[in-house]
């Protein structure tokens, strides 16, 4: 019987030792956040313990483990602002085990016959994840194009989803449209996430839903010669639950140099974004 212990137990290390050495591990930073995760070096999937820090805060937003690339087993999932438990999910059945009432919205836009309405909820419908992770997926490498830029334009673009009572998503409505490039990314993006969504929850009974992402890209104007600069364009501190924002600025600067030409004086402005 001590024999067969011991065999076991030196399998178990042998099999935890190759199981070591074939991971990977990785570090990504994007803005305030850290992910760590592991690559499997023969499939290249991700594999074993995986989480995302705030830098700022140290708080973990989110902490599991990956087998062949997909989500397995329970996640935890933080708030970034509150540094509080947000969501604790099971993906090996699909379940939800805890949600933090006090984090999410008592109402939501749900299908109300042939239409939407914004009506109270059970449950509002959620992405699987930490606190408005889906804000910071979409807006990872989001770019200003070029053209937006060099013409100096600010505006808007309008994107409405649909959630069925399964969790499918489908979209977009195109509502209004600012940047067709802008626009294709978000799409693309959201895409990648499908599946990924709890079907907002009336009465006891899961509803189909909608919900909007609305990218601003704001222009500031600074001056360097007064160091004046223009105040924030967009005022989002009360945007709707249903309405996800990402919020795009770029600045234009200009220099005014004075140039004595004899006993002339000539002004020039050099703008650079």
């Amino acid at each position: 019987m001590l024999r067969l212990l011991l065999l076991f137990i030196s399998i178990t290390t042998i099999i935890s030792t190759v199981s070591a050495q074939k991971l990977k591990k990785r570090t990504e930073e994007y803005g305030d956040f850290k992910e760590v995760y592991h690559i499997d070096k023969a499939t290249k999937f991700r594999c074993g313990e995986s989480f995302v820090v705030k830098k700022t805060t140290k708080d973990t937003l989110a902490i599991g483990r990956y087998f062949n690339a997909a989500r397995t087993g329970e996640w935890r999932f933080g708030d970034s602002k509150s540094g509080e438990d947000y969501m604790i999910f099971n993906y090996s059945n699909d379940s939800l085990i805890y949600l933090n009432q006090e984090l999410v919205a008592d109402s939501f836009l749900v299908r109300a016959g042939d239409n939407y309405e914004v009506k109270k909820v059970d449950r509002p419908l959620l992405y699987i994840g930490s606190k408005n992770e889906i804000v910071r997926l979409m807006g990872k490498d989001l770019e200003i194009p070029h053209e937006i830029m060099k013409e100096g334009k600010s505006g808007f673009s309008l994107l409405e989803y649909f959630v069925d009572e399964q969790g499918n998503l489908s979209g977009p409505k195109l509502i209004s449209g600012f940047s067709r490039d802008i626009e294709q990314s978000i799409n693309h993006k959201l895409s990648r996430l499908s599946g990924e969504f709890l079907p907002a929850i009336v009465d006891g009974n899961p509803v189909a839903s909608t919900f909007f992402v609305q990218v601003n890209i704001g222009l500031d104007k600074e001056l360097f010669s007064d160091g004046k600069k223009a105040p924030g364009f967009w005022s989002t501190d009360k945007m709707p639950p249903y309405i996800f924002h990402i919020d795009m600025n770029y600045s234009i600067q200009t220099r005014i140099r004075k140039v004595y030409i004899g006993t002339k004086v000539v002004t020039t402005k050099d703008e650079m974004r």
